[in-house]
């Protein structure tokens, strides 16, 4: 084992998802979910929250990627975390006043939590602490939905990424000993930022390069200088494969499915 720690500062950024039809993928994540288009250039959406600068989900145009609906792919899940019951309440009005069929409600006395398959068959799951048990039927969840909550509020969240994988050890060796993630039974994690839950899939789609499949695409973080570089350090310590331009302010690098994982620096103010 390496013994490399990702430093504390780094933050996860953004997630990307490649998408063969970028406005319906727009009005989902925007009309229904509650995301704000912050901006969108040439191919890509960026996708955040309205009253902050985060830029949760990219969405990346590829027509000429293949979809393999239907199929199994690197992506099994992205979960999203809520702080508010009013938030999920209202996405979940939304979802019913549009008769989406692809919803799935599962309220317990801790957590409501809405599993969704977006128009491009990614699974998305909504949840958000179910604080006093306010929420014990479907119909309290309309009740607490509300027309302010259109948008998302700043402090939501991407929570976990699950993974569809044919090695989960060669995933989690990747993720511990060469980003410095924390090695649990069949996940990883990056305390109070990120946990990646990993899958057993013999799927030939999930080692598909990604530029030529739909779904998941690369996923970016920001960190501090120091931790980029130390990061560069350790990789080359142990003679890893990456990429840093000659600035020295975006470092990426593949994992053993084929997800770009990119550590960018953080601009100083």
């Amino acid at each position: 084992m390496s013994g490399f720690t990702l430093g504390n500062s780094a933050t996860l950024a953004t997630v990307t998802i490649r998408v063969k039809d970028r406005d319906k993928m727009i009005a989902f994540y925007r009309d229904l979910i509650g995301f704000a288009l912050k901006q969108e250039e040439n191919a890509l959406a960026i996708m955040g929250t309205k009253e902050n600068e985060k830029e949760q989900i990219w969405l990346e145009e590829s027509p000429r990627a293949t979809d393999h609906f239907g199929e199994t792919k690197r992506l099994a899940n992205y979960a999203i975390w809520l702080d508010s019951l009013t938030d999920i309440a209202s996405v979940y009005q939304r979802l019913k006043k549009a008769a989406y069929a692809n919803l799935q409600v599962n309220i317990t006395p801790t957590q409501v939590t809405l599993n969704i398959i977006d128009p491009e068959e990614n699974i998305l799951i909504l949840s958000c602490l179910n604080s006093e048990e306010k929420v014990k039927l479907e119909t309290d969840l309309s009740a607490l939905a509300t027309e302010e909550a259109r948008f998302l509020a700043p402090s939501t969240r991407v929570s976990t990424l699950s993974f569809n994988t044919p090695d989960i050890s060669q995933m989690q060796d990747f993720f511990n000993q060469t980003l410095g993630f924390q090695k649990k039974a069949t996940s990883v994690s990056l305390p109070d930022t990120l946990d990646i839950e990993l899958n057993t899939s013999n799927s030939d789609k999930i080692l598909t390069p990604s530029h030529e499949i739909l779904g998941i695409d690369f996923v970016k973080f920001i960190l501090s200088e120091t931790d980029l570089f130390a990061l560069e350090q350790h990789l080359i310590s142990i003679e890893q494969e990456y990429f840093i331009d000659q600035k020295k302010t975006i470092l990426t690098v593949y994992d053993p499915i084929g997800i770009e994982w990119w550590f960018m620096r953080e601009k100083v103010k």
